[in-house]
């Protein structure tokens, strides 16, 4: 029966215990598995901290310019280019009965144009931003310059292109360019580069300028009611799936297209996916190393002694007194292991953070540094998994004294 005098029996026996070992050869193999244990839960915060870092950033990025869903009208085969517009009534349902999953849904329109320089041409999808809705993520993206003036009474003659495209067709900030237009009828506009941003993304890099949304109303022959289509952002904490696309689309008119970002820009969800599954190879390979030094210190550990244990059973002790007693032994180390590990993972990964001193290569990466997301659940549950793991890799060793006889103990001595 299990009381504090049982208790403070097994803590006193564990405490002489490892006293009495600071002399032997298993007090080295203690600070080789703490080492070891440091290592592979400073490595495991670090590679979950680093993986959800970059999914963070991605999807930051990617929302901050797509948002998390598109509405939009299909075009058909046969004109998939043509613009259709919208009307608000297509969506007023959405509008009323707003799903408590969104956090704010903004009208967009989209064209279509050719920039043209002295350097060339390049097509690009022009979007336009509504003058209505304050969007103050786009800003943080910014290298140069500012978005289009939108508070004007009428429309402005203002754009806002990439690093990308500027390189391409070496335009500067404050130049003007003539950007061609084909639908409804061939037109031309001259147009003044405002802003330049970058986000290292190739598929909105290449493709995306940001304009007045009244320009390309003008553009279109179109009313200030008709645009192209509606942004979804859903709040923080929630993602794209299937579960709130199915919640929406009861409230949207029939015949339009509700478009997920993940879908949109799939190859960059997939370099993510990849990168999560390397990252659970890693983190199972650590802990496979972890639990193997575990079991090899408990064996050598076990094998000292041996003769304790004999003389503990001898005395009346029960199996599982003298198991609570090798169990207490070995947490210590398991312990003091991953506070070692926690500091010097979270340590790292905070300097990381704050001065960005591991750098990486913009086009395969997409970004210039190793990114950190920290939050406590990425410091919990990883711990609470090696805990898991150790604890079961320390039972199984411990449990290896009942097939040794004590009588076999006691003859070793």
């Amino acid at each position: 029966m299990l009381s504090f005098q049982t208790i403070g029996w097994i803590t006193l026996v564990a405490n002489r215990v490892r006293q009495c070992n600071r002399d032997t050869f298993s007090a080295s193999i203690d600070k080789i598995v703490t080492l070891s244990i440091t290592v592979g839960t400073a490595a495991i915060l670090i590679a979950v901290m680093v993986m959800l870092g970059f999914q963070k950033e991605i999807r930051k990025k990617i929302t901050a310019f797509g948002g998390d869903f598109e509405i939009t009208q299909y075009g058909g085969v046969q004109h998939p280019y043509e613009p259709i517009p919208i009307q608000a009534s297509q969506v007023s349902r959405l509008m009323a009965y707003l799903p408590s999953c969104i956090k704010k849904i903004t009208p967009f329109t989209q064209k279509i144009m050719l920039v043209r320089t002295k350097e060339g041409v390049e097509g690009v999808l022009c979007k336009g931003m509504d003058p209505m809705v304050a969007d103050t993520t786009l800003a943080t993206y910014l290298i140069a310059g500012r978005l289009p003036n939108l508070t004007k009474a009428t429309h402005a003659n203002e754009l806002c292109i990439s690093h990308r495209l500027a390189q391409k067709l070496s335009i500067q900030l404050g130049d003007s360019v003539v950007v061609h237009t084909v639908y409804p009828s061939p037109r031309y506009r001259k147009l003044k580069i405002v802003g330049i941003y970058r986000t290292y993304l190739t598929d909105i890099d290449e493709n995306l300028a940001f304009c007045d949304m009244r320009l390309l109303q003008r553009l279109n022959n179109w009313s200030s009611e008709m645009i192209n289509g509606y942004t979804i952002f859903l709040k923080d904490h929630l993602k794209p799936i299937k579960v709130w696309r199915d919640t929406i689309l009861p409230f949207i008119d029939y015949g339009l297209v509700l478009v997920s970002t993940q879908r949109k820009y799939a190859s960059f969800y997939d370099w993510l996916n990849l990168i999560q599954k390397n990252t659970a190879m890693f983190i199972l390979f650590v802990l496979l190393i972890g639990g193997s030094t575990m079991v090899a210190t408990m064996m050598i550990q076990l094998m000292e002694r041996s003769y304790m244990v004999g003389v503990l059973k001898v005395l009346g002790a029960y199996n599982w007194q003298v198991n609570a007693i090798l169990l207490y032994k070995s947490l210590r180390t398991l312990c003091f292991g991953m506070v070692y590990g926690n500091l010097l993972g979270i340590g790292l990964c905070l300097l990381q953070n704050h001065y960005r001193l591991l750098r990486l290569e913009p086009a395969l990466y997409y970004m210039r540094y190793v990114p950190i997301y920290i939050d406590w659940q990425t410091i919990l549950y990883p711990n609470l998994a090696i805990i898991a793991a150790l604890l079961l890799v320390l039972c199984l060793a411990i449990n290896c004294l009942k097939h040794k006889k004590v009588v076999e103990a006691l003859q070793e001595e």
